[in-house]
């Protein structure tokens, strides 16, 4: 995507470069890029709470992009007391790179595009009077115009223009607040205009990032609105992104809604990506079962070894072993299952060094 397929970018992108200089954090000259300029101001002047501190990006890193399972739900279930089996620690500890965690439980496919950056999908806010307020929380709605899906999981670090804030749902659909975490000046920020375009903070510290995104868990039933929403993320950066399907959860029988709708989206993938596409149910359901990963890194699992796992392989599911007590998300050896698999096609890629 170009600046000029997205204007309201270079409002981001010029205001980034004066917050850096403004504070001393960077040397801004031609060349400098934003992401880099961005984690400086982040460090020195400490834009966003601490939950929205990502790693400063300067050299191979990668950004995982979903929801609840990229944000590491249950990750303690099934693994020893203190392990961190989430899939973004997991990440840094094999390839030895910063990985930074976009996952966001409930988080639907319009949702996790409009964090990513797409500009389809960039949240045009609706300000009282047309004015950010100096200071604190306003309540926002969204313009006409927009294309995000409301959920009540939204809660997003970005910028206004120069006015850094998060955004987040409120408790009747369709509404939001908007809650500066830089007191300032009031900004005349006229609706429907690219003044009051809401920019993912997410996107803008990752653009030198190799990308993972697993978009439309949470509404599989949207077939074509995952699709779509899924090529607009692809397509910020097609040579550094893979896109990871899904998987049914423990109950789902083969013919339910859900193990129809995740066959359909991995099959799509699978043709439309080729080895871009990772599909995480066929490898938990196969490749784990092959020694080397069995009695390697899923050592103390136990996967496979009782009848229930074969029962489920005979079924058509995934082993119960990689499922949490919920039966819909994965516990930490799933993690690690997945972790695995992005290792090794990463690698493969030539992305990272293997370690």
């Amino acid at each position: 995507m170009t600046l000029a397929q997205n204007p309201g970018l270079q409002t981001s992108r010029r205001s980034l470069v004066r917050l850096a200089a403004l504070t001393g954090a960077a040397t801004v000259a031609t060349g400098v890029s934003a992401n880099f300029v961005a984690a400086q101001a982040q460090t020195a002047l400490s834009l966003f709470p601490e939950d929205y501190h990502y790693p400063t990006v300067t050299g191979p890193s990668l950004a995982l992009w979903g929801s609840s399972s990229f944000d590491g739900a249950h990750a303690d279930q099934g693994v020893p007391q203190g392990y961190n089996a989430s899939l973004a620690h997991l990440l840094r500890d094999y390839l030895g790179i910063p990985v930074l965690e976009f996952g966001r439980g409930g988080d639907t496919s319009t949702m996790i595009a409009a964090r990513r950056g797409v500009g389809a999908r960039t949240y045009q806010l609706v300000f009282p009077q047309d004015k950010i307020p100096a200071t604190g929380s306003v309540p926002v709605t969204l313009a006409e115009g927009s294309q995000v899906a409301w959920g009540p999981s939204a809660q997003v670090p970005g910028l206004v223009g120069d006015v850094p804030g998060v955004l987040t749902a409120g408790d009747a659909e369709g509404s939001y607040s908007f809650t500066r975490t830089l007191d300032g000046a009031e900004v005349y920020a006229p609706a429907s205009s690219p003044a009051s375009w809401f920019h993912s903070y997410q996107e803008m510290v990752s653009r030198a990032c190799y990308h993972v995104i697993q978009i439309g868990r949470n509404n599989l039933d949207e077939f074509e609105q995952i699709k779509e929403d899924t090529q607009l993320s692809y397509d910020l950066a097609p040579e550094r992104t893979l896109v990871m399907g899904h998987f049914r959860g423990q109950w789902d029988a083969r013919d339910s809604a859900m193990a129809k709708q995740v066959d359909a989206y991995n099959a799509w993938a699978k043709g439309v990506y080729g080895d871009r596409f990772v599909n995480p149910e066929l490898f938990m359901r196969e490749t784990t079962q092959e020694a080397w990963l069995r009695y390697g890194a899923l050592s103390g699992s136990g996967v496979w070894a009782s009848d229930e796992d074969r029962a489920a392989y005979d079924e058509g599911k995934i082993p119960p072993s990689f499922y949490a007590a919920d039966g819909f998300h994965l516990n930490g050896w799933g993690y690690v299952a997945l972790a695995q698999q992005l290792y090794y096609r990463t690698t493969h890629l030539g992305w990272f060094e293997a370690k």
